[in-house]
């Protein structure tokens, strides 16, 4: 049986959120929960999932590649950068359950995934997958130059079929 591979391109952020007296950690992310809930639907079938982003070399986001392995996701073509870490987010909930969020990501490592020198090789292995998906906040997370590269490398692929 043929593997169809699927890659899942996007960020994933830490998340806080106030329980209580304490914060409460945990992931989260558009792209992340898409390839979560594709690769829990898969699991006993011949679609490899692989979750594509740039995080840092510290404990969270290590932490991160280790959860996503337990749940069979592919982590092999994520970039890790020295000095980036993940974004960040505070979930807040007032009286009434209405949820106020708050953003620390104007540095994080994903917006950096296809503009640095370990880009081009993730850019030419993508080129070997199946299908691709990403996200609106995808490409809204990328400096300019990586948006270019990736909608290059997505035009190649369109071509290609």
């Amino acid at each position: 049986m043929t593997t169809f591979n699927i890659a899942v391109i996007g960020e994933c952020m830490i998340e806080l959120q106030k329980s209580g007296e304490f914060l409460t950690q945990k992931f989260g992310g558009d792209t992340l929960n898409t390839a979560l809930y594709l690769a829990r639907l898969t699991k006993h079938t011949a679609i490899k999932t692989s979750y594509i982003t740039a995080l840092g070399r510290e404990g969270f986001s290590q932490n991160m590649i280790d959860s996503w392995s337990k749940e069979a996701i592919d982590t092999q073509h994520i970039l890790r950068f020295e000095n980036k870490q993940p974004g960040m987010y505070y979930i807040e909930t007032d009286d009434t359950g209405e949820r106020s969020f708050y953003y620390w990501r104007n540095d994080a490592a994903a917006k950096y995934m296809f503009d640095q020198a370990e880009s081009a090789q993730l850019i030419e292995t993508l080129s070997t997958f199946d299908a691709v998906y990403l996200s609106g906040i995808t490409l809204a997370i990328l400096t300019e130059q990586g948006r270019e590269q990736l909608f290059t490398l997505l035009g190649k692929l369109k071509a290609n079929g």
